[in-house]
C-alpha cells in the first residue's frame, strides 16, 4: 500500500512520467501534511473566543470589518462583503476558479483537459511557482528573444538554471529535462519547434498569456491550448492574470482536469509552496473579480 506521504509522488508518476522527471528538486519535495491547518489554529477550534487565524467574525462566519473598510465595499451586498474581509483558500475562492476556467475555455472543445486554475497574487507570482517547481541549477530554461523584462530573474537568478534562447533549446542535443517559457499568443512554428524538443526530453512549457486582453476571450490565441496532448513528454502549463485598479491576480492552470489524481496532487505541491511564500491571495480582489465578472 502507498503510504500517504508519497501518494501525490506515486499519482505523477502513473499518469506523467515526463513531469515527474521534470519536477525539481525542490518540486520533488514537496509533500502537503495531512492536516494542513497551523497546528495553533487545530488547537483554537471550538473554544469561546479565537483570534489565531487574521480574521474578526460575529461567531457566525460574517466578517466583522473595521467601518472605514466596510465603507470602502458598500456597493456589495452583505454576502459578499463579508467574504471579501475573511480569508480565502489559499488555492482561492472556489466560485472564482470555476468562472475563470469556463472564460479560459470559451470557444474550446469540451474533451481538452484543464484543472480549475490555481489563484495567485498576480501573474508574476505565477511565474515564481512554475520556476520553482520545474527549473533547477544548471537545468536548461528557454526563454523568448526578445526577452520580457523579469523573466531572466524568476527563471535564472532564483533557481541558478541555465538560461537559453528557444532556438537554441531546439540544437541541444538529447538529455535532462528542460523548461521553455513563451508569452502572448503563438508565432508561427512554436509548436513544431517544442514537439521537436520533446522528442529529445521531457520537456515543460510555461504559456505565459498574461499579456492577453483581459476583456478579450481569455484562451484566445494561447499556445496552451494546442500544446495538450502534442507529445508524451511535452507538459504545458498556463499562467494569465487579471489586472484592475487596486488589485492584481494572477492564475495558475495545469493540463489535467482537476478530478484527475495527478492534477490533486501537483495542485497539493502547488499549496505547500504557497503557504511556505505568500500564502492565500486577497479574498477582496477576488470578490472584485467576481463582481467583474458577472458573479
Amino acid at each position: 500500500m502507498t503510504e500517504p506521504e508519497t501518494a501525490a509522488d506515486a499519482a505523477i508518476q502513473a499518469a506523467s512520467p515526463a513531469l515527474w522527471e521534470a519536477l525539481s528538486p525542490l518540486g520533488r519535495r514537496l509533500r502537503l501534511p495531512a492536516n494542513f491547518l497551523p497546528e495553533q489554529t487545530a488547537e483554537a477550534r471550538g473554544k469561546a473566543f479565537n483570534a489565531t487565524i487574521g480574521q474578526i467574525t460575529d461567531g457566525r462566519g460574517k466578517a466583522v470589518p473595521l467601518p472605514v473598510m466596510a465603507a470602502a465595499l458598500e456597493g456589495l451586498d452583505e454576502a459578499a462583503r463579508s467574504q471579501a474581509f475573511l480569508y480565502s483558500p489559499v488555492e482561492g475562492l472556489a466560485e472564482l476558479r470555476q468562472r475563470w476556467r469556463e472564460r479560459q475555455r470559451r470557444g474550446r472543445l469540451p474533451g481538452l483537459p484543464s484543472s480549475l486554475p490555481i489563484v495567485t497574487a498576480g501573474p508574476i507570482q505565477a511565474l515564481s511557482l512554475a520556476a520553482d517547481l520545474f527549473a533547477a541549477p544548471g537545468r536548461a530554461v528557454a526563454l523568448p528573444s526578445p526577452c520580457p523584462e523579469g523573466y531572466p530573474e524568476i527563471f535564472g537568478l532564483r533557481t541558478e538554471a541555465r538560461l537559453l534562447t528557444l532556438a537554441e533549446l531546439a540544437h541541444l542535443p538529447a538529455g535532462g529535462p528542460a523548461l521553455a517559457v513563451l508569452r502572448g499568443p503563438a508565432a508561427a512554428g512554436e509548436r513544431t519547434a517544442l514537439v521537436a524538443a520533446a522528442e529529445r526530453r521531457p520537456l515543460v512549457v510555461v504559456v505565459d498569456d498574461s499579456g492577453l486582453d483581459a476583456e478579450g476571450a481569455a484562451g484566445d490565441g494561447s499556445l496552451f491550448w494546442d500544446l495538450l496532448g502534442a507529445h508524451p513528454n511535452l507538459v504545458p502549463i498556463k499562467v494569465d492574470g487579471a489586472g484592475f485598479p487596486g488589485a492584481n491576480l494572477g492564475f495558475l492552470t495545469l493540463p489535467f482536469d482537476s478530478d484527475t489524481a495527478v492534477a490533486k496532487a501537483l495542485e497539493a505541491k502547488i499549496k505547500l509552496l504557497l503557504r511556505a511564500v505568500v500564502g492565500s491571495p486577497s479574498a477582496t480582489s477576488q470578490v472584485l473579480l467576481l463582481q467583474m465578472l458577472g458573479g
